[in-house]
């Protein structure tokens, strides 16, 4: 009952959430200057895409470390090219078309299993793995958040003691993390897996995993906005950590229109929308439709060759076949 009951509950908070963010955009879209946010455009020099390009590298790079720490938590060997190749097709299918529990699982599935991973082994990878990510990301969040309560106070015209809430909150997630792996205690078993607590070391290297990747996907917006409004990065963190949890929460597919009324919503004036408009497509353009391209074309490369390896087994299977009915 409980189960349904959190289900459903998920459902109206994206539906909220999803429905403010509608309103927000349509508020902000009375005010805006199309002519300006086009104009917008030019003012974005190469050095600063190519700066965005890079963090999205190393953002993408970053995540490859849930998967590779869930191999080494089963206890599994798998080469570190095959992990990232499958985490950057995962990522970038999941971040652009949502619920990764389906994109991003099925592509590991597809991978893993070819590899001859077992399925109950497969299943660990990706329960773990992904659980660790969300763990990870809303812990890193709260503290960055608890780090920015002042200026994302003054930013969002909060009540500092509501800011540092939302950051406790966040922060204490990681914390029942943590004191599993202290703990040892105990395992759980779901469906018929069995996860134990993992070492300390493997939660440590997943949280400043996220820590990371955080600060690499913040500076891929962050420096496409000019000048940055005078807005220092770890003020913009703040904000940015708290309009990407918001697109999560929605369940829209790269939290779109969720991530920009946020946006919107609470960088300070300094900042104009039609600069923050023409930087948010930039970012999405380096950040999300990239890598897309690139995940879609590997993952039609490895259906080629998988296809191709069974084709060549099957016209193996079929001459020994021959042979074996002509010898007799």
């Amino acid at each position: 009952m409980w189960k349904r009951i959190a289900h459903v509950v998920g459902i109206l908070v994206g539906i909220g959430v999803s429905g403010a963010a509608v309103w927000v955009l349509w508020k902000q879209a009375q005010i805006l200057e199309y002519d300006a946010v086009v104009a917008q455009f030019d003012q974005l020099s190469m050095s600063s895409i190519l700066l965005a390009v890079g963090c999205t590298v190393g953002a993408y790079l970053t995540l490859s470390i849930y998967d590779s720490t869930a191999f080494r938590y089963i206890g599994r060997q798998m080469r570190f090219a095959r992990i990232l190749l499958v985490s950057f097709i995962s990522y970038a299918f999941s971040h652009n078309l949502g619920f990764g529990a389906v994109t991003g699982n099925s592509v590991r599935y597809r991978f893993f299993s070819q590899w001859k991973v077992p399925l109950v082994d497969i299943a660990k990878v990706v329960v773990f793995g992904g659980t660790a990510y969300v763990l990870g990301i809303v812990t890193i969040a709260g503290l960055l958040i608890l780090w920015n309560a002042d200026a994302l106070a003054l930013a969002t015209q909060l009540p500092v003691s509501s800011a540092y809430l939302i950051g406790v909150g966040a922060a204490l997630v990681g914390s029942v993390y943590l004191g599993w792996s202290l703990l040892k205690w105990p395992t759980i078993n779901m469906k018929g897996v069995s996860l134990p607590p993992p070492g300390l070391g493997i939660v440590i290297t997943q949280f400043g995993a996220a820590a990371v990747e955080w600060g690499f996907a913040a500076g891929a917006l962050y420096f496409l906005l000019p000048v940055h409004g005078g807005l220092d990065y770890w003020h913009f963190i703040g904000i940015f950590v708290i309009a990407y949890v918001s697109g999560m929460i929605s369940q829209v597919p790269g939290g779109l229109g969720v991530f920009e009324a946020v946006l919107l919503l609470l960088l300070p004036d300094s900042i104009s929308r039609e600069t923050i408009v023409a930087a948010v497509i930039t970012y999405r353009a380096v950040y999300f439709l990239l890598p897309l391209l690139v995940a879609a074309a590997l993952m039609l490369a490895a259906e080629v060759t998988i296809h191709g390896r069974v084709s060549t087994r099957w016209a193996g299977w079929r001459r020994k076949r021959r042979r074996a009915r002509a010898s007799n």
